[in-house]
């Protein structure tokens, strides 16, 4: 009896961005987590409870906006991958998306999708056709833009019957 053989086949890895990250969301973010991390000292001579609790919710703070912020674009040559924090992904199949393209900055706070983007410069949005649509803003969006299309091509070429 032989071990059971996986029939998913390893898929290349054909280009890696990280995102964008613009300083005003560093603020606001970096801003939350003191907030309430300076409330939980102020409330150590007032009120043990609440101190703990504030405490409690800047550590909840950091550790959801770790998981939630993505942290890696990959293209493989047969998804789009949005690496999060820890063991969070986001996979998008190649013979899922109709179109990658650049769209304005304001795409990335006014937009019926989900939203990765970190950046009002270079925002790339991922067109499904089926589900919610994706905008994210990589590192290097043209290069992005670039290796997105020739992936989506190549994988279209790949799902056409041959003749």
């Amino acid at each position: 009896m032989g071990l059971p053989s996986s029939k998913r086949t390893v898929s290349a890895l054909i280009y890696e961005d990280s995102p964008r990250y613009d300083l005003w969301l560093k603020v606001i973010l970096g801003s939350i987590i003191a907030l309430t991390l300076i409330l939980g000292f102020v409330l150590l001579t007032v009120d043990i409870l609440g101190a703990w609790i504030m405490f409690g919710t800047t550590l909840f703070d950091a550790l959801l906006f770790r998981a939630i912020l993505p942290r890696w674009f990959q293209i493989f040559d047969d998804r789009v991958k949005i690496l999060l924090g820890g063991p969070f992904a986001l996979n998008i199949p190649l013979v899922d998306i109709s179109e990658v393209r650049q769209v304005s900055g304001r795409e990335a706070f006014i937009y019926w999708g989900i939203r990765f983007a970190t950046s009002l410069s270079g925002v790339i949005e991922i067109v499904r056709r089926k589900g919610l649509s994706v905008v994210i803003s990589p590192h290097n969006p043209d290069m992005f833009l670039g290796q997105a299309n020739r992936a989506l091509e190549a994988a279209h070429d790949r799902s056409q019957p041959s003749s």
